[in-house]
């Protein structure tokens, strides 16, 4: 089994960050390639190594080519197990939370663009991102341990990039949902993650809001 991971730059790209932590929760070997987002070549880039629409992540699985990130996650559940909770009703739950965020969550997406390495930046928050806020604050209140689920699971994956937006622009929580979010920013992965995007040194100037 060879997966090959295409992905955009791990400071700005949200649903790479998600792809690449189920693969890395899983333990299994893979190798990444990453694309320069936003640049005049990225789609052909993409195309090139398999990716139908031009976007990332998508994953190659022996010339196989899955891009979407939930449809990702559920090629590697179906091959692997062990990233949806196993209770039947924690994991319907679960992948209607990942749906939710894919489908939803547009006014944050647009207000807070991902970008992990930096800090007090300020973002418009209208009623619509307020309501974004909220909505992921209710969800994480009712986790269940320190995970949403007990473990950890694609769920909480699906909802890393939105902590990391929390952090750059400086969203205050409280209670249950503020120790969630410190403690998935925490986790190794995320934090291994973090720091990739940390270490690299291209900047997408639209995706800089808020300094």
């Amino acid at each position: 089994m060879s997966y090959v991971l295409v992905i955009g730059q791990a400071n700005y790209s949200s649903w790479s960050m998600r792809a690449w932590l189920a693969l890395r929760r899983l333990g299994v070997a893979f190798e990444t390639r990453t694309v320069r987002l936003y640049t005049p070549t990225s789609r052909d880039e993409v195309r090139a190594l398999g990716g139908e629409t031009g976007l990332v992540p998508v994953l190659i699985d022996e010339g196989l080519a899955i891009w979407d990130t939930l449809a990702i996650f559920e090629h590697l559940h179906e091959r692997h197990g062990g990233l949806w909770p196993a209770d039947p009703a924690d994991r319907a739950r679960a992948r209607s939370l990942a749906g939710e965020l894919h489908s939803g969550f547009s006014a944050l997406r647009q207000a807070m663009p991902v970008n992990t390495r930096a800090r007090g930046r300020t973002a418009v928050r209208t009623p619509a991102v307020e309501a974004d806020i909220a909505r992921a604050a209710r969800v994480w209140a009712r986790a269940k341990g320190p995970w949403l689920f007990g473990e950890f699971s694609a769920a909480d994956i699906a909802f890393a990039p939105v902590a990391t937006r929390f952090l750059t622009y400086g969203v205050e929580l409280e209670g249950r949902a503020a120790a969630y979010r410190q403690g998935l920013l925490a986790h190794p992965l995320v934090a291994e993650w973090l720091a990739r995007g940390a270490a690299e040194t291209d900047v997408i100037s639209g995706l800089e809001i808020g300094a």
